[in-house]
């Protein structure tokens, strides 16, 4: 990357921890340096290996963007109107990733703009900022994903429990200009009566973080969106 990705020095800390201990959830605006969240959205924005995320049942799937876009108009109607139908009765997401953590741990990719990214968020400084804020000293390492919800992008409500995963936090480091409100993509959490009890829009050099488990989803991206929801996304584990 251009600059060393480094954290605001002006974080309230105790506050930070104060809220999450409150509620279960935070939103923290302005993460990072200025330069360094701008610097990273231009990395994010180098990245050309998307690809469609979704699910079919309980298996993650990801198809090479290139290869859905080269699809004939039918057949490409008909792969994302199963996933619709999934959607309607089932736990279902369907939006563009890159995942990072797992190209760094295959070694592919050494000098893709985004690995540093992955650096960053393993790094002292920010697994100490997340031990603070969630009162959890056991958080070892985070793990990282590039993602882009455009128009017709959702993920359906679920909790983030995993059975093999000691998973902490979850967190989304939103890298997001000039996001309309009317466009939906927002984060939203669940009361136990299925109402909407919080959500946070789509922001620029905003960490949104959460107790897992916790009911939430990411809403559906409007067909008038006039640009993608971009965001770094992944989990704390212990």
């Amino acid at each position: 990357m251009e600059v060393e990705i480094e954290l605001n020095p002006d974080l309230n800390v105790d506050a930070l921890a104060q809220a999450f201990a409150t509620h279960g959830r935070l939103q923290i605006p302005e993460l990072l340096k200025r330069e360094c969240a701008e610097a990273l959205l231009r990395a994010f924005q180098k990245n050309t290996q998307w690809y469609v995320a979704y699910n079919e049942g309980e298996s993650a799937v990801e198809s090479p963007l290139a290869e859905v876009q080269r699809l004939p108009e039918p057949q490409r109607q008909r792969f994302y109107h199963a996933i619709n139908q999934r959607a309607g009765t089932q736990f279902q997401y369907c939006f563009l990733q890159y995942y990072i953590t797992e190209n760094v741990k295959r070694g592919e990719n050494p000098e893709h703009p985004l690995h540093p990214a992955h650096a960053f968020l393993n790094s002292d400084a920010f697994l100490q900022l997340m031990r603070e804020i969630t009162g959890e000293p056991a958080i070892a390492h985070a793990d990282a994903l590039a993602s882009v919800y455009g128009p017709g992008h959702f993920l359906t409500d679920h909790d983030d429990r995993h059975a093999t995963r000691d998973r902490v936090a979850a967190y989304v480091l939103s890298l997001t200009k000039n996001w309309n409100r009317n466009w939906g993509g927002h984060l939203v959490f669940f009361d136990e009566r299925g109402n909407i009890s919080d959500g946070f829009l789509p922001s620029f050099n905003t960490l949104n973080m959460f107790k897992v488990p916790q009911s939430h989803a990411v809403q559906s991206v409007a067909p008038f969106a006039r640009s993608g929801r971009s965001s770094i996304t992944g989990w704390l584990h212990r």
